[in-house]
């Protein structure tokens, strides 16, 4: 009998699809550009990542949050700490100031992942990231 895989390891492939799912719904003519400064990004290289505007360090259950997420060059997302100002305004324009509210008033929610969810979230990631290539 095969021992089952960790939350840990789960988590991370969530996060892993996650990551490639906001990268491929941002792309634009089968570019990517980093959301707060416009600047040009490469797919699978280090400087494109997945930027959150409320760090999901800070507020977990945001984490996989559509709202939340949006594609950053390295420089916007570590150097500049998400750069939230300008996150924050351009979501705002995106979205709108009531969704941008709502989504900040959400960020102490708690969310107790378990495997099931995992599996069900890596599913449906799979499926969409399919539909996408």
């Amino acid at each position: 009998m095969r021992k089952p895989v960790s939350l840990s390891k789960l988590k991370k492939k969530c996060m892993d699809l996650y990551s490639e799912l906001v990268k491929l719904r941002a792309a634009r003519d089968g570019k990517l550009y980093c959301y707060t400064c416009d600047s040009v990004l490469k797919l699978n290289t280090s400087n494109c990542q997945l930027g959150h505007y409320l760090s999901r360090g800070a507020y977990p259950g945001l984490t996989f949050h559509s709202d939340n997420s949006r594609v950053q060059c390295y420089r916007c997302n570590v150097h500049l700490h998400g750069a939230t100002i300008e996150f924050r305004e351009r979501l705002i324009n995106e979205i709108g100031i009531t969704e941008v509210e709502k989504l900040e008033s959400s960020r102490h929610i708690s969310i107790k992942w378990t495997r099931s969810d995992f599996h069900i979230i890596i599913d449906l990631y799979c499926k969409e990231i399919k539909s996408l290539k």
